[in-house]
């Protein structure tokens, strides 16, 4: 393991464990933990979501997932250009899988997944900007990503067709995750949500799940979630976007830790068949 993995491991666990506090300032924004970056920086590109729920995504709407276990997903990003903390980050992606939302803390869990193609600097890039993005969470880290479960560098591949409604993600053995947008009969565009929770913008488009498997026996865990829950979105990150706020995950509160109790999914199913007998 690379110096800079160790230190993005360190920022990490440092940040999970020792949390800020659960202020909700400015809608949640992104943080950059670099003090090498300036206005000047900015990150063009796409990211893909697909997880266990079915549509639309309830945790992007402040409510709590399907299953009381939480929030099995996978995110793919990918930069197309930009520069970060005085590094090109062209051609760049990582893939954070996990746990997220569940009713029992201790189960939420995550893994980072980077392309072995990125540079030390732009691994170390990735590394402060994720790590500047817990701190943003504060005290909700835990109730988002919890227990960090490592970092590695793999080969892995991207797609995006040429009409921006499709995109694919795959590490050879361990994830293959394709998604296509919805488009309702008799529409032209495809479906999108606004005002969502995202790190990434407030703005998605819902898509099918075409493929979306994940195994991983050095972490113990896989799945096969094809046909769930997805969505995509194209991104321009920079400073002035950031200011102007509404991104990231600080106000979200859909968790009895921060007095909801409405019920989830699947026991709100469960009321209803109960109802009904």
């Amino acid at each position: 393991m690379s110096h800079a993995w160790k230190q993005l491991v360190s920022l990490f666990l440092l940040l999970l464990l020792f949390l800020l506090t659960p202020a909700c300032a400015s809608g949640g924004t992104v943080k950059v933990a670099d003090s090498k970056v300036t206005d000047d920086w900015e990150l063009v590109g796409w990211r893909v979501i697909g997880c266990c729920c079915a549509a639309p995504c309830p945790c992007r709407i402040n409510k709590k997932p399907m299953n009381c276990h939480g929030c099995d997903h996978t995110d793919v990003v990918h930069v197309e250009r930009g520069t970060l903390g005085g590094t090109q980050m062209d051609g760049v992606t990582w893939i954070v899988i996990g746990r997220g939302f569940g009713q029992d803390v201790e189960g939420n869990w995550v893994q980072v997944y980077v392309d072995e193609k990125a540079s030390e600097a732009q691994v170390k890039a990735v590394g402060d900007m994720l790590a500047g993005t817990v701190e943003g969470w504060g005290s909700r880290a835990p109730y988002l990503a919890g227990k960090f479960l490592g970092i590695r560098e793999t080969p892995m591949s991207v797609s995006v067709s040429s009409d921006r409604r499709e995109y694919a993600a795959s590490i050879p053995g361990v994830l293959e995750i394709k998604t296509r947008a919805i488009v309702n009969p008799g529409r032209r565009d495809p479906v999108v949500s606004t005002g969502i929770m995202d790190s990434f913008g407030d703005r998605f488009v819902h898509s099918d799940a075409l493929v979306h498997t994940y195994s991983d026996p050095s972490i113990g865990h896989s799945w096969d979630l094809t046909g769930k829950q997805s969505n995509q979105a194209d991104f321009v990150l920079n400073q002035k976007r950031v200011d102007e706020g509404h991104l990231g995950w600080g106000c979200w509160s859909a968790h009895a830790s921060f007095d909801d109790d409405e019920p989830y999914g699947e026991e709100q199913v469960g009321h209803a068949h109960a109802a009904t007998e």
